[in-house]
C-alpha cells in the first residue's frame, strides 16, 4: 500500500466535512476489495483528491470560508513543492474535477478567491489548452 504523502493529513484536517467523506470513500473502494481487509489499499491519490473536488462543488456551503480557505493552501503548496505525482493528482484530479463541476451547477467564481496562484493558473492554463475562453473574472486575478 502506497503511503499516504506526509501533506495529506494535514489537508483532512482542514475540514471534517471533506475528512467525512474521505474516509467514506475509503470505506467503499477498501470494502469491494478480494484482498484481505489488512492488504486492501486505499484508492490512488488522484481519484481521492477527484473525489474531493466533487464533494466540495456539491456542498461548498458546508465547509466554511476558513476552512477551504486553508484546504487550497496546501494545495497551492502542493503544486508547488510535491513531486510530479502529487502535482499532477491536484491538477487532473482536484482542479479538474472543480472545474468539471460547473456542467453541474457549480459556480467556481464562489471559491476563485480562495485558491492560491498556482491554482489559479492551472484553470486558466487548463481552460486555454481545451479551447475554453478564461472567463473575466478568471483573467483579472
Amino acid at each position: 500500500m502506497m503511503p499516504d504523502p506526509q501533506w495529506w493529513r494535514s489537508l483532512l484536517a482542514t475540514s471534517d466535512v471533506l475528512a467525512t467523506e474521505d474516509a467514506a470513500e475509503v470505506r467503499r473502494w477498501t470494502s469491494g476489495s478480494s484482498v484481505d481487509e489488512e492488504g486492501a489499499e486505499a484508492p490512488p491519490l488522484l481519484l481521492r483528491l477527484s473525489h474531493l473536488g466533487e464533494v466540495l462543488a456539491e456542498r461548498v456551503d458546508d465547509v466554511p470560508e476558513s476552512d477551504r480557505r486553508a484546504f487550497f493552501r496546501i494545495l497551492d503548496g502542493v503544486l508547488a513543492d510535491g513531486d510530479q505525482s502529487e502535482k499532477d493528482a491536484v491538477a487532473t484530479g482536484f482542479l479538474e474535477s472543480m472545474m468539471a463541476a460547473g456542467d453541474r451547477g457549480f459556480d467556481l467564481r464562489g471559491v476563485w478567491h480562495e485558491l492560491g496562484p498556482r491554482s489559479q493558473q492551472y484553470c486558466r492554463d487548463w481552460n486555454a489548452f481545451t479551447g475554453v475562453r478564461s472567463p473575466r473574472w478568471m483573467r483579472s486575478s
